[in-house]
């Protein structure tokens, strides 16, 4: 077996949020080959597993994972014509930066989201009215057989902040993505980019998270377009919140941040206050947009 297996490893030093227990298995993959590898362990051990890639969108609990934790480095990237072929463990931001040094356009409204290619389709990540959907041509995914299958974009079922390989239980594992763009110019590009780094600097707290916690609001409710998630919490006073080091941030609502040495326990009781006083006022129920495990 050409992989390296850890025992014991801390979960919060593979995430953004620095959140987490310890992984009873550890291992990092960097080709289809080693992710089989990982799994025949898993299921040798008879232990549970999980892929994940940046952890920008995970709440690892504080008591850990008694399964075998599987870190997704598949670094592969080209372009073939008007596609961008990106392995699942390609940072988002390194596609973006990709694309735009071969004159492709279409994704600059994802500059500064972190996390991988592959974490980013699972939760089809977005900004600014945009979602990496619109870009998919086809995912490439490992099943629990080991067989590889070819989902194109109508087979995803992309939703807002969904698709059928959110579900980490659901052994559908991103090995690669196909991602069709548009021909463009360089400098466009790096403007429209610099525009929008500029439009979000200010808005995303500088402490550790995991990005929104609650997805927005559909048009069919209160009769109107996205109602922003972080509106209805500080409508219902909740800005600035803190339980031990887990705030509600005070400069963006829908973000809970970790001051120092937050629990997993911390940040679960200001999703569950959010919920209910947002239930309580509104009549709304607040829905996570994050994976917590």
């Amino acid at each position: 077996m050409s992989i390296e297996i850890k025992e014991n490893e801390l979960l919060k030093n593979h995430s953004t949020f620095k959140i987490g227990g310890l992984a009873r298995y550890f291992v990092v993959v960097r080709s289809k080959e080693e992710l089989m590898d990982a799994i025949n362990f898993a299921k040798e051990k008879n232990l549970p597993y999980f892929v994940f890639g940046g952890g920008s969108n995970i709440l690892y609990r504080d008591k850990g994972y008694n399964g075998v934790a599987i870190k997704s480095q598949i670094s592969n990237l080209k372009s073939q014509n008007l596609n961008i072929i990106a392995g699942s463990g390609v940072l988002l931001s390194q596609v973006i930066n990709f694309s735009v040094e071969n004159n492709l356009t279409g994704l600059e409204w994802g500059v500064g989201i972190p996390g991988t290619i592959g974490g980013c389709v699972a939760g089809n990540c977005g900004a600014y009215g945009h979602s990496i959907s619109e870009s998919i041509e086809s995912v490439d995914v490992l099943d629990e057989n080991g067989d590889v299958k070819t989902y194109l974009n109508k087979e995803c079922n992309f939703a807002y902040r969904e698709s059928i390989f959110k579900d980490i239980d659901s052994k559908k594992i991103i090995l690669e993505v196909k991602l069709k763009s548009e021909k463009g110019e360089k400098e466009k590009s790096k403007e429209e980019m610099k525009n929008i780094i500029m439009n979000r600097k200010g808005k995303i707290p500088p402490h550790p998270s995991i990005g929104s916690i609650f997805k927005n609001l559909p048009s069919t409710e209160l009769g109107a377009s996205k109602i922003p998630a972080k509106s209805l919490i500080e409508q219902c006073g909740l800005k600035g919140r803190r339980i031990g080091d887990a705030q509600i941030s005070d400069m963006h609502a829908n973000f809970i941040v970790n001051l120092g040495n937050a629990s997993s326990k911390d940040v679960l009781k200001l999703i569950e206050i959010c919920k209910k006083e947002v239930k309580n006022k509104f009549n709304i129920d607040l829905e996570e947009e994050i994976v917590v495990l």
